[in-house]
């Protein structure tokens, strides 16, 4: 045995690293993988453990200690990686939050711009082609328009043909509004 590959247990046996590496990796990788679910970052984190055990040349009294150091740094380690999972899930809500309530802004001012431009050019017509039009937005039928303006269904069917007609030819220009909202 070479003592580069080796530990010395504190009661002057050897330990081949690469037995250890051998025996304890796939156990560990299953043990990583409990935590976090995912094959190829508990591999990873298994090869970590290694490389800090044999970065710090620790002394170990036994065998057992060695294996209880692995699975206490693996254990760590795959928390310390949940951890930033869940900082980055955080950050992650904030932002999409953030963009939410962006979208959310950016709809509420297309929305009440468009209303005001729509109502702006109700507010412009002939007086009986107004209120049969804003009858008819609050929800009111040609029957209904008729009864409470107390004027015949063909003059409510005219005034609101001829009310829609000039609407659009006055928001021809801001029709793409109505496709946003």
């Amino acid at each position: 045995m070479n003592r580069n590959y080796c530990f010395i247990l504190t009661n002057g046996t050897q330990l081949d690293f690469k037995q250890v590496f051998d025996q304890y990796f796939n156990s560990l990788v299953l043990f990583a993988d409990r935590y976090l679910g995912e094959r190829e970052e508990s591999e990873s984190l298994v090869q970590d453990a290694f490389l800090a055990l044999w970065e710090n040349r620790l002394e170990f009294p036994d065998e057992l200690s060695v294996k209880a150091y692995l699975y206490s740094t693996v254990r760590n380690k795959a928390l310390n990686v949940l951890k930033h999972r869940k900082i980055e899930q955080h950050y992650m809500n904030e932002i999409l939050q953030d963009e939410d309530a962006e979208l959310y802004y950016m709809r509420s001012v297309i929305e009440e711009e468009t209303r005001r431009l729509i109502f702006t050019a109700i507010d412009s017509l002939p007086e009986h082609c107004r209120k049969v039009c804003l009858l008819n937005l609050e929800g009111m039928d040609n029957q209904e328009i008729a009864e409470e303006l107390q004027i015949s269904l063909n003059t409510v069917k005219f005034h609101k043909k001829n009310a829609y007609k000039l609407l659009r030819d006055k928001l021809k220009d801001q029709f793409y509004l109505l496709f946003l909202i």
